[in-house]
């Protein structure tokens, strides 16, 4: 629980460009939905006590396992197969996102945790037609700026994470109502995005050393904005955002947002921070991240096809090293995509 703390403390003091980049974020949403936050914090604050935090509950009851980040995109969806036979596994842990929870469920793979951070009840719009008691089974990892309407869905088990804001108000608020914070007295890297939060979560409270990423492509195959959508299962308005080319992890032109951007550049921050205390394979089998538009492959995220990955992974977990030396995805003479 300690430990946690003070890596999270660490990395956002001594990051001043995130530190930076987020406090513009946030106060930019904040001027929206500041009044929102205020509200749900107030409001949670008995369902906390009740569930009580995902920090303090969990430290280090994975320790030496694989989380598998799940994420939404249309790539996972050609993964079900070795995914519904994972899922079984007692050496890796599955955590989702709430947006890709429904596509999950229909296709027979139920995570263990779910990951919530938005405080607009917006969010119910990916959980429609979904069979809660199926959650019955599942831990949601909560933040408590949640709207309490989508909490109210959940029926299994509720856990909860004090993210931090970076808008002062709003980060004293929390401090004061929910003393200590995070059963630690720290606030949590949110690192912009559920997805990126569900790392973090995975690596500095679970302690899984092996991170493996699916679903996190970041990316459309093109810049028309009616046709591809970013969900497989539904339109979005993500879809519509302007988009820029970006090479993929082959080396192709492909294109994102300005939002799946931020989320890429602060995830791969983050963990090249923490590169040598872990192993970070990606196994999307497409997408933007992990590539760098000037640099080509960092060298801290590994590519790998899920299934060579989940390969890598067993080894790492079983004898303290990889099989491969790098990914299994042959490196691209990269174009120089210039982000606009």
């Amino acid at each position: 629980m300690e430990n946690a703390g003070k890596i999270a403390g660490n990395y956002l003091g001594e990051n001043k460009e995130w530190n930076n980049f987020l406090t513009t974020v946030s106060n930019n949403t904040g001027n929206r939905y500041l009044p929102l936050w205020i509200e749900n914090v107030g409001k949670n604050k008995d369902r906390c006590k009740q569930c009580g935090w995902a920090a303090e509950t969990f430290q280090g009851i994975y320790k030496g396992k694989t989380a598998v980040m799940l994420g939404a995109s249309p790539a996972i969806t050609k993964q079900f197969d070795i995914l519904r036979e994972l899922q079984y596994d007692p050496d890796f842990v599955f955590i989702s996102v709430a947006s890709g929870l429904k596509n999950l469920l229909d296709n027979g793979i139920i995570p263990k945790y779910v990951t919530v951070a938005d405080a607009s009840p917006n969010i119910k719009r990916f959980w429609e037609d979904i069979d809660f008691t199926k959650t019955k089974g599942m831990t949601l990892l909560a933040n408590i700026c949640s709207h309490p309407s989508v909490l109210d869905l959940w029926q299994g088990d509720i856990k909860f994470v004090a993210l931090w804001t970076s808008v002062g108000k709003l980060d004293k608020k929390i401090q004061k109502k929910y003393r200590p914070v995070n059963g630690c007295g720290e606030m949590f890297p949110s690192l912009t995005s559920q997805y990126n939060f569900g790392v973090a979560f995975s690596f500095l409270v679970f302690e899984c050393p092996v991170i493996i990423f699916v679903g996190n492509e970041l990316s459309f195959p093109s810049d028309d904005v009616e046709k591809d959508t970013y969900y497989p299962d539904r339109k979005d308005k993500k879809d519509k955002w302007k988009r820029m080319p970006h090479p993929d992890i082959y080396g192709k032109k492909v294109y994102t947002s300005y939002m799946f951007m931020a989320l890429k550049l602060s995830l791969e921050d983050f963990l090249g921070k923490i590169g040598n205390a872990g192993w970070f394979l990606n196994c999307t089998e497409a997408g933007i991240f992990g590539v760098s538009a000037k640099y080509g492959n960092l060298p801290w995220i590994q590519q790998f096809t899920l299934k060579i990955g989940v390969t890598q992974a067993r080894n790492i977990m079983k004898t303290g090293e990889p099989i491969y030396e790098y990914g299994s995805v042959v490196k691209p003479q990269y174009q120089n995509y210039a982000i606009a």
